[in-house]
C-alpha cells in the first residue's frame, strides 16, 4: 500500500500531492465552519446584528494591518531559507516576529482608539467589550499566518491539515459555550480561537527543527536590502485591499436595510464555498513557487494547474446555487426571511470563483518575487470601493454636481443588495480579464533577463 501511494505521489507531483492530502483532511473543518457559519451565528445573532459580522471581521484585519504586511515577506524568505536548510535564519526570523508582535500591539492600540468606535458607530452596534476584542483578533489571525507560513516553508502539510481540522471544532465549542450570552462578542471571540490554536500546534511541530539544537542565525545585509525592496509594493497590495475590503463591507451595513446586510451574510456564507478548492491550492502553491524560483527553475505549469484547480470547482458550485439555491434557503428555517434574495447566491458564487482565481494569480506573481499586476490591480480597487461610495452617497455631491447629475445617481438607486453584488462581479471580471492579457503579453515577449535568485524585478516597471 505505501509503495503504491508513493508511485501516485510521484506521477501527480508535489503540487497535486498536498492539495490532495490537504483538500481531503480539511473538509472536515470546512463542514464544521459552515455549520457555525449558516446555523450557529444566524441562530443566537438577531436579525437587526447580522449584517455586522462581516465588518467586524473587515475592521479586525485594518487593526492588524502591520503584521499582515509583515506575513507575505516572512512567508516568501521563510520558504527561501528552509529550501536552502538554513534553520538557523528561520528561526531568527520567527524571533523578529515576536518582536514584531509587541510593537505591533501599540501601534494597533492608536489604531483602534480612533477607528474602533467610529466603526462600530456606523455599523450600529453597541462597544462594550467588542473593542477590545477587534484588536485581539485583528493581531491574533496575522501572527498566527507566520507560523502557518513557516509551517508551509517547512513543507510541514500534514501538520497543516491537523490543525486546521482540530481548530474549527474548539472554535464551535468555544461560539455554543459563549453567544447564548454575548451574541457579537462571543462570535469574535470564536474567531481568535483558531489562529491562537495554530500558533500553539505550529509551535509544537516546529520544535524539531527550530528547538535548542538549531541557533539563531543572523539576517545579512543583502538579504535585509531584498526584503526591504520586496516588502514596499507588498505592503502597497495589502494596504489598499485591506482598507479597501473594510470599507466595502462596511458599506455592505451601512448603506443597505437591515434585511438586505442580513441577507448578504447567508448569501456569502454559501456562495463562498466557491472558494474553497482554490483556497486549499493557493496555500500550497506559495512555498512551491517560492522554492522554484529560489532554485532557479521554471515555475509557469503551477499557474495552470492553479487557474483550473480554481475555477472548475467554483463552476460547479455556482451552477448548483443556480439550480437548487431557492430551494436550499427555503429549506432551512433560519434563512427563509431571505429566500427572494436566493438567485443572488449564484452571482455571488461566480463572483468569487473570478476572485479566487485572481487571487491565486496574485499570489503567484508575489511567491515569485513580481509585481507588474499592481498596474491594472490598484486602479481598479480602488475605483470599485469609491465609485460605489459616490454611488451610494450622492447626497455627499449637492450643490457640487449638477441638479440633473444628482437626478441620475437617485435613479440608479445603487443601495440595494442585487446592485451591490452585481458591482463587485464587474469589477472582479474586469480583473480577471486584465490579469488574462498580462498572461497572453508574458508568453509573447521575452523572458526577464535578471536572474530570479537575485530578486530585483520586484516593481512593476522592471518585468511583466
Amino acid at each position: 500500500m505505501r509503495r503504491l501511494i508513493s508511485r501516485f505521489r510521484e506521477r501527480v507531483g508535489d503540487f497535486w500531492w498536498y492539495s490532495l492530502l490537504i483538500f481531503a483532511a480539511t473538509r472536515f473543518g470546512d463542514l464544521v465552519q459552515a455549520y457555525i457559519g449558516l446555523w450557529v451565528v444566524p441562530k443566537y445573532v438577531p436579525q437587526a446584528d447580522l449584517g455586522a459580522a462581516l465588518p467586524l471581521l473587515q475592521v479586525s484585519s485594518v487593526v492588524g494591518l502591520p503584521l499582515s504586511i509583515l506575513v507575505v515577506p516572512f512567508a516568501r524568505w521563510l520558504t527561501i531559507y528552509s529550501a536552502r536548510g538554513e534553520y538557523g535564519k528561520v528561526k531568527k526570523m520567527l524571533n523578529i516576529a515576536f518582536m514584531f508582535v509587541a510593537i505591533s500591539f501599540f501601534a494597533a492600540l492608536a489604531i483602534s482608539r480612533y477607528l474602533v468606535p467610529a466603526f462600530l458607530d456606523r455599523a450600529r452596534l453597541a462597544e462594550g467589550s467588542l473593542g477590545l476584542l477587534i484588536l485581539f483578533t485583528g493581531l491574533i489571525g496575522p501572527f498566527s499566518a507566520v507560523f502557518t507560513n513557516a509551517l508551509q516553508g517547512l513543507k510541514k502539510f500534514n501538520a497543516i491539515a491537523v490543525l486546521q481540522a482540530i481548530s474549527s471544532p474548539v472554535r464551535l465549542v468555544v461560539l455554543l459555550v459563549t453567544m447564548p450570552f454575548r451574541a457579537i462578542s462571543g462570535y469574535m471571540l470564536g474567531q481568535a480561537v483558531a489562529p491562537a490554536m495554530n500558533i500553539l500546534g505550529a509551535m509544537i511541530s516546529l520544535r524539531k527543527e527550530l528547538g535548542r539544537g538549531i541557533k539563531s542565525v543572523a539576517i545579512g545585509f543583502e538579504d535585509a536590502k531584498k526584503m526591504f525592496r520586496y516588502t514596499l509594493p507588498v505592503a502597497v497590495y495589502v494596504l489598499v485591499g485591506t482598507l479597501m475590503g473594510a470599507w466595502q463591507s462596511l458599506l455592505f451595513r451601512q448603506r443597505l436595510p437591515e434585511v438586505e446586510s442580513a441577507a448578504f451574510y447567508i448569501i456569502s456564507r454559501l456562495g463562498e464555498i466557491a472558494t474553497y478548492a482554490g483556497a486549499v491550492l493557493a496555500g500550497v502553491m506559495t512555498p512551491l513557487i517560492a522554492e522554484t524560483v529560489a532554485k532557479g527553475q521554471s515555475e509557469t505549469g503551477l499557474l495552470k494547474k492553479l487557474i483550473l484547480g480554481t475555477i472548475l470547482p467554483g463552476l460547479v458550485i455556482v451552477v448548483c446555487l443556480f439550480i437548487c439555491g431557492r430551494w436550499l434557503m427555503g429549506a432551512v428555517t433560519l434563512w427563509s426571511d431571505y429566500v427572494e434574495y436566493s438567485p443572488l447566491m449564484a452571482r455571488y458564487a461566480f463572483r468569487m470563483t473570478i476572485a479566487m482565481a485572481v487571487g491565486g494569480f496574485i499570489t503567484y506573481e508575489m511567491s515569485a518575487g513580481r509585481f507588474a499586476f499592481l498596474w491594472y490591480w490598484l486602479p481598479v480597487s480602488l475605483a470599485e470601493t469609491l465609485i460605489l461610495v459616490a454611488l451610494t452617497g450622492y447626497g455627499f455631491f449637492a450643490g457640487i454636481l449638477p441638479e440633473s447629475a444628482l437626478n441620475a445617481l437617485k435613479a440608479l438607486n445603487a443601495c440595494r443588495l442585487s446592485f451591490f453584488i452585481w458591482w463587485q462581479l464587474g469589477a472582479s471580471t474586469l480583473l480577471a480579464l486584465a490579469a488574462t492579457v498580462h498572461i497572453y503579453l508574458r508568453k509573447r515577449t521575452k523572458p526577464c533577463k535578471e536572474s530570479p535568485s537575485q530578486y530585483r524585478h520586484t516593481t512593476a516597471a522592471r518585468c511583466l
